[in-house]
């Protein structure tokens, strides 16, 4: 007889600015820990000491499931691997949990020419690329046991699927059971912030870099046919009411790119001068995530026809369609 599914959270600390992070135990007929934390020695030691509080090791564990690459989601993942646990991502994680050399080595020197481009100073980008290496020193370098497709049912956990929901990063993987209306989603949609659609690099060798806000909306589309009745998120508390959450996401998008839509009513302007505009405050310390909201809004109104885009000199000027530069 099947066995009647327990969702218990977990959160762990992490060293980042966004705070806490939410794993979850799936208890069913299978034992299944999914996300792990960031590979910090406090993590590891929550995370150790709630299995023992639950009677349970990493060893009891039937199978892993972590939703996206991202360090303070799957920094552990190798540790719990190496303990014999099955441990399951989308195939699209490959290159980012691998410690792939060639992909590493191709994701920096886009993010280096991408920010030329946009009209950030080389001091800065640098900055910000020494910022990302250093990110990543909190996930040790693994290769998945398994990669489930999207719409295969969860081992263990009858009703249970696998959806592939990018956007905030291309590998995202959420849990979704329809009849109990429970949605596992990792950073698809969080209670308090946006979750940012970032700058992700195309695959190894090929040249269009992925549309991220736009594959993060078709995502949250996606996501308001679904009945969702509670939703477990990667950070924040479980909610309810998630339809309304995402149309509110959806709206504050629109409002977003009509905003710099406005901005680019006088002049033609580079991300990087958007991004001084809109975040005075923000776009040195926290300049990848504001050069991924406006770049992604600049796609936005570029798939509309509402903006185009100009190169001169090796820049990259939006202005409005219509407009004379």
């Amino acid at each position: 007889m099947t066995k009647a599914a327990t969702i218990i959270p977990i959160t762990l600390p992490t060293p980042f600015d966004v705070g806490p992070v939410n794993c979850c135990l799936l208890i069913g007929d299978a034992v299944t820990l999914i996300d792990s934390g960031p590979k910090t020695d406090e993590a590891r030691e929550v995370l150790l000491s709630f299995l023992k509080e639950n009677r349970l090791s990493l060893k009891d564990l039937d199978q892993y499931i972590c939703t996206h690459y991202h360090p303070d989601h799957a920094g552990l993942s190798k540790e719990i691997q190496q303990a014999g646990v099955d441990t399951l991502m989308l195939k699209e994680a490959v290159p980012y949990v691998s410690g792939d050399s060639d992909f590493l080595k191709w994701a920096d020197s886009f993010y280096i020419d991408l920010y030329r481009s946009f009209g950030v100073p080389d001091s800065l980008g640098r900055l910000e690329l020494l910022k990302l290496k250093k990110y990543r020193e909190f996930i040790s370098p693994f290769m998945p046991d398994l990669t489930p497709l999207p719409g295969e049912g969860v081992p263990g956990h009858e009703g249970f699927i696998f959806l592939k929901t990018p956007g905030h990063a291309p590998d995202h993987l959420s849990l979704y059971n329809e009849v109990q209306g429970v949605f596992i989603g990792g950073d698809v949609l969080l209670p308090h912030i946006s979750s940012n659609a970032l700058l992700e690099p195309p695959p190894l060798h090929e040249k269009e870099r992925p549309k991220t806000l736009l594959q993060y909306r078709e995502t949250l589309q996606n996501l308001l046919t679904l009945n969702l009745e509670t939703v477990y998120p990667g950070h924040g508390e479980p909610f309810k009411n998630a339809h309304e959450l995402i149309r509110k996401r959806l709206h504050d998008q629109n409002e977003r790119a009509k905003a710099i839509e406005k901005l680019l009513s006088d002049e033609p302007l580079t991300v990087f001068e958007l991004c001084i505009r809109l975040f005075p405050k923000l776009y040195e310390k926290q300049l990848g995530l504001v050069v991924s909201e406006v770049s992604g809004h600049l796609d936005l109104l570029q798939e509309e026809g509402r903006i185009i885009k100009v190169e001169e000199e090796g820049l990259f000027y939006f202005r409005q369609t219509g407009a004379v530069r």
